[in-house]
């Protein structure tokens, strides 16, 4: 987790550029704005699904602590079990990453997780999906701030959000942070978010003239977090308030940063001939296949569209 900064084919292959360049305009018109506390190091053995008309979401889960004393990442689902209310909320599926380095992550991320789910569970019948999103958001927030307050650590503790619901077909969105948020979607890895990090403001000096892209490349502070939860008020979030239609065959994926070096269209391609549950557990067996010293966290969950 990174730290804080003071201060986001002849014809097949036609078909496909047209699909992957609409997805990435619609990305860009819409951005505005029981946890599942694992065994570590033990991938979920499997996963849940449930039918929307003609398009049924299965759920597939797994982390890995990495070379980390402790997990620090959190995730938390809607209970599929109620049909009623899955038809009306839809299907709900939230990541969190405590921030390490800092106080408390773990706790962040499993309160910050656990109140997004409850929350939106309340507020989605009065306020519509893009609304109780962004509600359930800012009380997440609001709880991790008073956690930190109660502990004398103000501006010590915190952590990512990104949440997705499907609803009847539909995609909807919003993130916090530098965990990520991804659309594989016929061959094509389509970013749903952007990281919330220093360097975003980095390069719009560089694109100003005020920094060569060298110089913004190599700061020592790019990776730095501009926006997370466990502050007194989150003003900059990814959120679509129109949503995305899904179709069969696709993949929505939430995943923490420890995950970043990893997810590739590759790996994908390997992944998504496994149902949701196995894909997640050979997505983090490959990342733990790669033995790297500094390893962190890394957790992965995985919506499939059939």
């Amino acid at each position: 987790m990174s730290g804080i900064w003071w201060g986001s084919m002849v014809i097949g292959i036609g078909v496909l550029a047209a699909a992957a360049l609409a997805i990435h305009r619609h990305v860009r018109r819409q951005r505005r704005m029981y946890v599942k506390d694992t065994l570590e190091n033990k991938p979920a053995e499997e996963g849940d699904s449930f039918l929307f008309g003609s398009i049924q979401v299965q759920l597939g889960f797994a982390q890995h602590i990495g070379e980390r004393e402790e997990q620090q990442d959190a995730y938390c689902y809607s209970e599929l079990e109620d049909s009623a209310e899955i038809k009306k909320q839809g299907v709900l599926a939230v990541l969190a990453d405590g921030m390490g380095g800092y106080e408390m992550g773990k706790e962040a991320g499993q309160l910050a997780s656990q109140t997004m789910l409850d929350e939106y569970r309340s507020q989605v019948a009065k306020l519509g999906v893009p609304g109780a999103l962004a509600g359930a958001l800012h009380t997440a927030n609001k709880e991790v701030y008073e956690l930190a307050l109660a502990h004398g650590l103000e501006w010590s503790v915190g952590t990512t959000l990104i949440a997705v619901v499907i609803q009847e077909g539909r995609l909807y969105w919003i993130s916090a942070g530098d965990s990520r948020i991804y659309l594989y979607r016929s061959g094509s890895l389509i970013p749903l978010t952007k990281d919330h990090v220093y360097g975003n403001w980095l390069q719009e000096r560089v694109q100003a003239g005020e920094l060569t892209q060298e110089e913004a490349d190599t700061h020592p502070e790019r990776h730095l977090l501009t926006s997370y939860l466990g502050i007194p008020i989150v003003t900059e979030l990814d959120a679509n308030e129109l949503p995305l239609r899904v179709i069969a065959g696709d993949l929505v994926i939430l995943c923490s940063d420890g995950l970043n070096e990893d997810l590739t269209e590759e790996l994908l391609e390997e992944a998504m001939r496994l149902p949701p549950s196995e894909a997640s557990a050979f997505i983090i067996a490959h990342v733990c296949a790669q033995k790297r010293p500094y390893q962190d966290n890394a957790t992965i969950v995985v919506l499939g569209c059939y």
